[in-house]
């Protein structure tokens, strides 16, 4: 009967342990240095040079479209 009462007294140590162990704390996050800073920032501008020709040939294509829905807008009529 000690054996029994042994045993489910560390099972319950152990099992009240493990939500102990599982916290909400979340880890702080880590502050960049210079160079991941400057990293950062010449990555931006890389991304930004390269969106900005997709974006302008974009709306050149929209302009397009618009005119020739315009213009057989015209025709039917």
């Amino acid at each position: 009967m000690k054996k029994i009462r042994t045993y489910c007294f560390i099972g319950m140590v152990l099992a009240s342990g493990t939500f102990f162990a599982c916290s909400n704390k979340k880890e702080p996050e880590e502050k960049k240095g210079a160079i991941e800073k400057m990293t950062d920032k010449t990555t931006k501008e890389i991304v930004d040079r390269i969106h900005a020709p997709i974006d302008k040939a974009r709306s050149a294509a929209k302009q397009v479209d618009d005119r020739m829905k315009e213009m057989d807008d015209a025709l039917k009529k």
